[in-house]
């Protein structure tokens, strides 16, 4: 009787021991954790692979293009002409700046130069005239423009629109031509702050390749989902690619090990700005301005999709309100309080202030950020370069955004 009490209990026992096991797997099955439970880039690590895979073959698709209109000769040969044929060689040049030196280049890319008078003297006689002197500087800007018109068709490329922008921060000449090519001349303060930000991410696009690789698909969607238009106060270039390497230096978004250094802390005597103007200029014009210096070789081995769906969840999370990105310092730090508009701050190594000045950039970054992490969470917009069918959704959910509507008002910042 006992003996059968005893199994009777034991069976129970069994019974409860297994139903306990269901309900508290062991440690060994811990992975097995529904996808819904999962954080947010595991989670579309998980559910999406094989369109992980798709968009990093996507991404080096664009990369190739890149390659193949940096092989431009042509533009590149009227420019050299036309600069030889407007202006004293010994004296005044049009320095290239922008995608034209990073090579950051695509099919819609402009063409940026500064105007950059050669000697010291020469240089502050001719900035203090310009920008104390408005009569001077619109008469400038005009007989300049209409000396380039002359001599680009002589060069066989007939301009077929110039405007004359004198008032803007930084006063700028618009060229453009009947076959579709178009110049951006900037007249810059003393600082030429293009000169220096240029050179700038030139080292950094030479310490890793995934940098050039982020890039490029940020700018390809923000163009897709138009967010991307600096002339109409939203993101310019230059602010895509800080955020990229505010992104991949910061210990604060990738954890243990960045992708990219602290140029401002490991190559000082590289990128700071005690470097004298005329020095940044000759490296910019060099086809090999001290990259055999770089021995940065990063630990973090992240596909460049990874990278991305990782780049759109930190930025999904970051308060503009609060925080302000630092690039000499590799991190975001807190800010003063904001009243109003809240503007994106993003201080680079040459200046005080923030590089991006209008409230729309800031709303148009967050809105676009908000929008693909829902997509991607979703499965959508992961692996659609080139086309980007969702950037329909989001304009028609935009369309009535007050930072869309300033711009089909035509209101140029």
């Amino acid at each position: 009787m006992l003996k059968l009490h005893t199994t009777k209990v034991s069976r129970v026992f069994q019974q409860c021991l297994t139903s306990e096991c269901a309900v508290h797997p062991s440690s060994s099955n811990e992975n097995l954790k529904p996808l819904e439970t999962l954080p947010y880039v595991d989670y579309i690590k998980k559910k999406y692979p094989d369109k992980l895979a798709k968009m990093n073959v996507q991404v080096e698709n664009l990369n190739s293009e890149r390659k193949e209109c940096k092989k431009n000769t042509k533009v590149l040969n009227f420019f050299r002409d036309l600069n030889s044929f407007i202006l004293n060689k010994n004296s005044v040049e049009l320095l290239p700046v922008g995608s034209m030196v990073t090579k950051f280049v695509n099919k819609q890319s402009d063409f940026d130069f500064v105007f950059f008078p050669k000697r010291d003297d020469q240089r502050h006689r001719f900035l203090r005239d310009f920008h104390q002197n408005p009569s001077f500087k619109q008469n400038f800007m005009s007989v300049f423009a209409k000396l380039i018109a002359r001599e680009s068709e002589k060069l066989g490329e007939p301009v077929e629109k110039v405007v004359e922008l004198p008032r803007m921060r930084v006063p700028l000449l618009i060229i453009r031509y009947a076959s579709g090519l178009s110049i951006d001349i900037q007249f810059p303060e003393e600082n030429y702050h293009a000169l220096r930000n240029t050179h700038l991410m030139r080292m950094y696009k030479v310490c890793d390749n995934r940098f050039t690789l982020l890039f490029l698909w940020l700018r390809a969607v923000c163009d897709k989902l138009e967010v991307r238009n600096s002339k109409y106060g939203l993101l310019s270039s230059y602010h895509l690619l800080l955020l990229c390497v505010h992104f991949l230096q910061s210990e604060q978004a990738l954890s243990p090990w960045p992708v990219l250094p602290v140029l401002a802390k490991t190559h000082s005597s590289l990128v700071t700005a005690d470097i004298p103007i005329s020095k940044v200029a000759e490296l910019i014009k060099s086809d090999d301005p001290c990259l055999d210096v770089f021995s940065w070789k990063s630990h973090n081995k992240m596909a460049i999709s990874e990278l991305i769906i990782r780049f759109v969840d930190y930025y999904s999370h970051f308060n503009a309100s609060k925080e302000a990105i630092y690039i000499e310092k590799g991190l975001a730090q807190k800010r003063k309080q904001v009243f109003g508009d809240v503007r994106l701050q993003i201080i680079d190594p040459y200046s005080p202030v923030s590089v991006c000045r209008s409230p729309h950039a800031s709303a148009a970054f967050f809105t676009a950020i908000q929008f693909m992490r829902k997509q991607f969470k979703n499965g959508q917009m992961i692996a659609s370069l080139p086309d980007v069918p969702e950037a329909a959704q989001f304009l028609r959910e935009n369309h009535f955004s007050f930072w869309r509507t300033q711009m089909s008002d035509k209101i140029i910042v």
